[in-house]
């Protein structure tokens, strides 16, 4: 019985956080499906607590873009402060406390600083603003909280996400080729998808042991 507690209780504090955001269901169930996964993987921790923040500030955000094309600065600020104080109690930044903190200081300048040459190349190609300083500063704020390597990884699932749901949206002729997309709800997808994945190093050398291992199997050695 005592089982089922914690995942009703998270459930339902999901669900009234994600009603402080916005009155409607979708938000309402996202927010609080969001926190029931963080608990499953998590717990009750410390880890839980900050991470459940952090996917908080990235629903708000990607509301607020979404209705008004704007990240309020006050969001990548307190995300920052937060993630670089509290780093020593994220274990997915690392094993030692001062691995985790260089992690997440790194995280700041890494995760804002891909998305300035990002736009400095876009605007250079298009002539345009594609990078708002909004996005920049959000995901300075995550990787405080999930690393450099996790941040980079988020920025590619955002631009891949994005990329799709845009041709997606022009195929279907819903908006134009020039028409603006808020990038913040992408980011804020990759930046949560990240968190349960492993660092993409991992990931990498999972992938040569596999092609190894595969070729080895071909070749009969």
């Amino acid at each position: 019985m005592t089982s089922f507690i914690g995942p009703i209780l998270v459930f339902y504090i999901g669900f009234k956080i994600g009603n402080s955001i916005r009155r409607t269901d979708f938000i309402r169930f996202i927010t609080a499906f969001s926190f029931i996964v963080l608990f499953y993987k998590f717990a009750f921790s410390v880890q839980f607590f900050l991470l459940a923040f952090l996917t908080f500030s990235l629903i708000s955000v990607s509301v607020i873009d979404f209705f008004h094309r704007i990240i309020p600065v006050m969001f990548p600020i307190i995300l920052v402060i937060v993630g670089v104080i509290f780093s020593f109690f994220n274990g997915v930044l690392g094993k030692t406390n001062l691995s985790r903190f260089l992690n997440s200081f790194s995280g700041v300048l890494i995760g804002g600083g891909i998305l300035i040459i990002t736009g400095f190349l876009g605007h250079l190609i298009y002539k345009k603003e594609v990078i708002g300083g909004g996005d920049v500063e959000l995901m300075a704020g995550v990787g405080a909280f999930i690393g450099w390597e996790k941040v980079l990884f988020a920025v590619f699932i955002a631009a891949l996400f994005g990329s799709i749901t845009a041709l997606l949206l022009i195929v279907c002729k819903k908006i134009k080729m020039k028409d603006y997309i808020p990038f913040g709800p992408f980011l804020s997808v990759g930046s949560f998808i990240t968190i349960f994945l492993p660092r993409p190093l991992l990931i990498l050398n999972m992938f040569f042991i596999w092609e190894t291992q595969l070729l080895n199997k071909f070749c009969g050695t």
